[in-house]
């Protein structure tokens, strides 16, 4: 079995979607802060959690994770996305916050190949990105950050919560921490 947590309404192919509210895509409603999760100990193969761990308050962080471990086979595989709070801050202290960059690029030559008057090619971020990187994009009631996250923080968080295997990958536009982690 493989799982979305806090899918919302985005449906990925061969995923069951969990979330807290009630929406067409959702197979199984479920708010990640109540424990236990509805799944066996060990009987998800995989888990993706796009977008949603920076939702939940930083108090819960690590029970969320040690739940996930728990229902997690073993071999099995959880993907976490969340914003690169460490990347923005540098951004923002180095020069990199510029208007002119796309908000939501096409693709990331966008953003890698800009170059403005204005940040004289520094601008990697659009200052509507830096702050919906701290506190969501507030278009509905769960779409608030609760927590923000560099990949020290987040490692740190996964190695408390008994995991081990831990991959770091690349986000080019710098905006994202993604990781791979096996059981």
């Amino acid at each position: 079995m493989k799982i979305n947590l806090g899918s919302h309404n985005k449906r990925v192919k061969g995923y069951k979607n969990v979330d807290a509210l009630n929406l067409e895509n959702v197979d199984i409603i479920h708010n990640l802060t109540e424990y236990p999760y509805p799944f066996e100990t060990g009987s998800v193969d995989e888990i993706l959690m796009t977008e949603v761990l920076e939702h939940i308050s930083w108090r819960e962080t690590i029970n969320v994770l040690r739940e996930c471990n728990r229902i997690l086979k073993l071999n099995g595989k959880f993907h976490i996305q969340v914003p690169d709070c460490e990347s923005m801050m540098k951004a923002y202290f180095t020069g990199g916050i510029c208007s002119n960059v796309p908000h939501k690029p096409k693709n990331e030559n966008e953003v890698l190949n800009h170059y403005c008057e204005k940040c004289k090619g520094k601008g990697y971020v659009n200052p509507i990105r830096l702050k919906m990187a701290f506190l969501g994009a507030q278009k509905h009631k769960y779409d608030y950050h609760r927590n923000i996250f560099t990949p020290k923080v987040l490692i740190e968080n996964l190695e408390e919560a008994g995991f081990n295997k831990i991959e770091l990958l690349e986000d080019k536009l710098k905006w994202k921490i993604k990781i791979n982690v096996f059981k």
